[in-house]
């Protein structure tokens, strides 16, 4: 071993301790527990109690930074990307979204998601209008808006890259979070590298990392909005969530992104209801008599087991290398 690679493995070494306490005790960038986060987000009642434009100066942004009360609840801030009429346009696709955070639930536990609380809802159209004018009906037959709902993180900061190879080498909890995001990354062929679609969280050590807007992946057109996340860009990955993709079946992808949310047609309101049977394997968005669903496709499905596999070969021939866990895993909030 060259010596510089031992002093950083010695490093890494001595460090651990202090980092599987800081994992384990954290968690300053989402507050609450994820399961009572989706529980508001995707189900109770949501009033709007203010919002203003996310990145004002970010030409066309449409995303609001908005403070909600669900179900009566003290607000909590959320971020509310609305749907464009007919919701499946360039950089605005509320299924990715939603599929981006429903597919790491196959490979990390909810303390390392790398994708906050997110899930769609339908807001009422003059809730919405009051803070962005000129919205419109995302479905003809509904007076609603279709919204991504998202977490708003705690802790966080924007830089301009949250991948730095060198704390990736001296910093064995943030390398666990750096490589768990590009596997996600990789997977749903993230083709949006802008300023502010990945942030960084404020912890001196075993940081974590996240992914905040997927509306470019999976089956998008080509982009010029920056690509360095669609590819592999660590050679090392934590050996847990290598043994866990390996039991990802093109099945279990289905059953997971085949069918995301479902709705039901009442009185010019879509009203949330459980999933059922996928209407259409071929369409992302579908209509069936009064019921609307969302999900991947079949083609977008088989694309994520395509690069998955290539994934696992490249870790088979050695090209990426295994780091044990050990004790350096989070635990969940």
């Amino acid at each position: 071993m060259q010596p510089m690679r031992r002093l950083m493995a010695l490093l890494a070494a001595a460090l651990l301790p202090a980092l599987v306490a800081t994992a384990a005790a954290q968690d300053a960038n989402i507050t609450q527990p994820v399961a009572d986060l989706e529980q508001l987000l995707a189900a109770e009642p949501l009033v709007i109690t203010q919002a203003e434009i996310s990145r004002p100066k970010a030409k066309g942004d449409i995303t609001l930074r908005a403070e909600v009360s669900f179900g009566g609840a003290p607000p909590l801030r959320v971020k509310l990307r609305r749907a464009e009429p007919g919701a499946d346009s360039f950089n605005n696709v509320p299924r990715y979204d939603f599929a981006a955070y429903e597919l790491q639930k196959l490979f990390l536990d909810a303390a390392e998601y790398v994708v906050p609380p997110t899930t769609l809802r339908m807001v009422p159209l003059a809730e919405f209008a009051k803070y962005s004018p000129g919205v419109a009906r995302t479905f003809s037959a509904a007076d609603q808006v279709l919204a991504v709902a998202q977490y708003w993180l705690s802790d966080v900061k924007v830089v301009a890259d949250v991948y730095s190879p060198e704390r990736f080498a001296a910093d064995p909890v943030y390398a666990r979070h750096i490589g768990q995001l590009n596997v996600l990354t990789y997977l749903i062929r993230h083709r949006d590298s802008n300023l502010g679609n990945f942030l960084l969280g404020k912890a001196e050590v075993g940081a974590r990392v996240f992914s905040i807007d997927h509306g470019v992946a999976f089956a998008s057109d080509e982009s010029d909005r920056g690509e360095v996340w669609k590819d592999m860009r660590v050679n090392r990955l934590p050996a847990d969530t290598v043994e866990r993709l390996r039991h990802v079946t093109p099945q279990l992808l289905a059953d997971r992104l085949g069918v995301l949310a479902q709705w039901r047609l009442e009185s010019r309101s879509y009203v949330p209801v459980a999933n059922g049977k996928n209407l259409s394997e071929n369409r992302g968005v579908r209509r069936a008599g009064s019921d609307l669903q969302m999900g991947l496709t079949k083609s977008e499905i088989l694309a994520v087991h395509r690069l998955l596999t290539k994934l696992l070969e490249r870790v088979d021939r050695g090209e990426i290398t295994m780091v044990p866990a050990a004790a350096a895993t989070p635990k969940s909030p």
